[in-house]
């Protein structure tokens, strides 16, 4: 996946010609005061492309899977910035983070948002460290990437923003491999976020990534020993406590009580059904050595719980409200 986002970057100092750079501005009245409620209520969280890549269809420009990470770092009448962490998915991935720092016009109808490369490991994980702590905005930690600049606008539902790919495209050389998360064009509009980045430009002008917003889901699980075939009065119960999934493509491996894998995972996604017009949240059991489901259910894609029983494979899910570590179980 490194490699190929490597390769991407080498394409685009040509293919990016031929991205959109201008977009409609949305509708903005409200004053700064108002614009940084409706940011602080719209930005922030965590977003996945899970369903996306799992329907590309196959044999085509599949896109790679992202998660993106959105937090607020400052927030004030006249400015304010968040921060943004970009991760693909496999081994290796590759990860960016970028500071967004934006000025409210004096006539409120956009906000003129630069961002900034960090120029130490230590100044991108500041800005994801004790919320308690406020950040502190240091300029010579930082590099200024003006010929990136967005236009932001917001109609207090939706904000939207695009920068000049053919300006932002001559910093690509010295960005390193970071350079392909760079967002270019975005927008969040309720739990999805449609990002454009130089690592999408190779599907095509209009390629984004379409990521939808993380829930996170807190539960257990009880497995019998004797697996599918438990016969009843079977009193091997391995219990799983403390389990932790994503609503978009969280997996997390059941085990024994000795620690082993049982062989099977459960997983979560939201997914869509478009013959049924049908969007749910679904709990799959996954056979590990074959990696099919073996069943599953579902539920409505905004309900706080959710489980099932099969008999040798009893599980209860319930929404959490913390936000788990990086390396938390079933975070990806």
């Amino acid at each position: 996946m490194r490699r190929e986002l490597i390769a991407a970057i080498v394409m685009l100092m040509t293919a990016c010609q031929g991205v959109q750079t201008s977009g409609t501005r949305v509708r903005s009245d409200v004053s700064g005061g108002d614009a940084a409620a409706i940011l602080n209520k719209l930005v922030p969280g965590e977003y996945d492309n899970h369903e996306q890549v799992a329907r590309a269809a196959p044999g085509g420009a599949a896109p790679i899977r992202v998660q993106h990470e959105l937090r607020i770092v400052e927030r004030g009448t006249e400015q304010i910035a968040w921060a943004w962490r970009v991760r693909t998915a496999g081994t290796p991935g590759l990860t960016a983070t970028w500071l967004l720092r934006g000025q409210y016009a004096h006539n409120a109808q956009h906000l003129r948002v630069i961002p900034f490369r960090p120029l130490s490991p230590a100044a991108a994980e500041a800005m994801f460290a004790d919320p308690a702590q406020p950040f502190r905005f240091a300029a010579e930690q930082w590099a200024e990437l003006a010929p990136c600049a967005f236009d932001l606008s917001w109609d207090g539902a939706k904000i939207a923003a695009a920068a000049n790919v053919d300006a932002c495209s001559a910093l690509l050389p010295g960005l390193g491999e970071g350079a392909a998360l760079l967002p270019l064009r975005f927008s969040i509009d309720g739990d999805m976020l449609r990002v454009a980045t130089f690592a999408d430009a190779p599907r095509g002008a209009d390629a984004v990534e379409e990521a939808r917003r993380v829930r996170w889901f807190e539960g257990w699980a009880v497995i019998n020993g004797g697996g599918p075939q438990a016969k009843a009065g079977n009193q091997d119960w391995h219990v799983n406590r403390d389990l932790r999934l994503s609503s978009e493509g969280g997996r997390v491996a059941l085990r024994w009580r000795d620690g082993a894998a049982s062989g099977y995972s459960l997983e979560l996604e939201h997914t869509t059904y478009p013959e049924r017009k049908l969007s749910v949240l679904q709990l799959n059991v996954i056979d590990d050595a074959s990696g099919k489901t073996v069943t599953y259910a579902w539920t409505d894609p905004h309900s706080d719980a959710l489980g099932l029983n099969l008999g040798w494979l009893q599980v209860g899910f319930s929404a959490s409200t913390g936000q788990p570590a990086a390396a938390a179980t079933g975070s990806r």
